[in-house]
């Protein structure tokens, strides 16, 4: 029977149920009144005897005793409407996913609590799937880590070697051992932070000396930028700019401005600027299109980690070059 059948002959039996327990009690205590105490009481009528009041009561009470049962029988549909409601929020929540739901009738209520039943089924088959999905991707890193590591192991050992045959190489080398550095942390870096995303991963933040920073990063890219002929100019106008940050997620900010402009400006200088807070990159390449969609993936790292780290990031770009300024808008140490 469904809830609408159900609720209507409910009220029904209620709308019958008062007028006829009201007579049942009536007949049933003037017949005994008739029988047991009418003679004893000088064959008063029953409405005017104590049996009357008496009746009353026994109506009122059995009137009570009515009402109960009739609001135990919404109260039941209520406790399943709250039950359902609280399993909807936790299942919304970050808690555990909650137990199926007992169905214990077979009418619109019994048929929610299944859909629920099945809402939760499904949300358990998915929490699993994107577990084990979630294994295979940290598998996966952690077997791409090992593959990295092994071969700069070996270009390691080569190096050594080389320095004592290229001693007038000294700087190059050096700068070599750095880059193969940037790289392994890099790696230990993707370790711990697994196949978290950017707006979820953790990030342990420190004073960062941006003077400093940046100083090692032009060692490390100067060779390059030599070798392509590219002018690197640096002017620092405050040396004790400090951010509260990240060190190696803001060395991958700038590199990705190295990057790009040693492969894609065309240009003959890069120059760095450090002054009111601000850290900017500007070179005198081509420029590019900034509505294209073939910004590629150093762009949108760019603008990933200075989401994460809540920096301002400016871009402008023309014919006569391009610039890149950073504002760090966290409170400094």
């Amino acid at each position: 029977m469904n809830l609408k059948k159900k609720y209507q002959l409910l009220l029904f039996s209620a709308i019958i149920s008062v007028p006829l327990l009201l007579l049942s009690i009536s007949i049933f205590v003037s017949v005994i009144y008739n029988v047991a105490f009418k003679n004893k009481n000088k064959n008063i009528p029953f409405h005017e005897s104590f049996a009357y009041p008496t009746m009353l009561i026994i109506f009122l009470l059995s009137l009570l005793v009515l009402a109960f049962l009739f609001s135990k029988s919404i109260n039941t549909v209520l406790n399943k409407v709250n039950v359902l409601n609280q399993t909807i929020r936790d299942l919304a929540s970050d808690k555990k996913i909650p137990n199926i739901i007992d169905v214990k009738s077979d009418d619109e209520m019994g048929e929610l609590i299944r859909s629920v039943n099945l809402l939760i089924e499904r949300t358990t088959y998915r929490e699993l799937e994107l577990q084990q999905q979630e294994q295979i991707k940290k598998e996966l890193l952690n077997k791409l880590r090992h593959d990295i590591n092994t071969p700069l192991t070996a270009v390691r050992l080569q190096l050594y070697y080389l320095e004592g045959e290229y001693e007038e190489q000294a700087p190059v080398l050096e700068s070599l051992y750095e880059q193969i550095q940037y790289i392994s942390n890099l790696t230990n870096e993707f370790n711990i932070q697994s196949t978290e995303t950017l707006e979820n991963t953790y990030i342990v933040n420190d004073e960062v000396n941006i003077h400093n920073l940046i100083e090692n990063m032009m060692k490390k890219w100067s060779y390059l930028y030599s070798i392509h002929k590219i002018e690197l100019v640096y002017n620092p106008q405050d040396k004790e700019l400090i951010w509260n940050s990240n060190e190696l997620w803001i060395q991958r900010l700038f590199d990705n401005i190295f990057q790009n402009v040693l492969k894609h400006s065309q240009a003959r200088k890069l120059e760095i600027l450090i002054g009111n807070d601000i850290v900017s990159f500007r070179d005198n390449g081509i420029g590019f299109d900034m509505n294209s969609k073939g910004t590629g993936l150093g762009l949108k790292n760019i603008e990933d980690i200075s989401k994460m780290f809540d920096i301002k990031y400016t871009l402008q770009s023309n014919s006569e070059g391009t610039m890149f300024s950073f504002e760090n808008t966290q409170k400094n140490i």
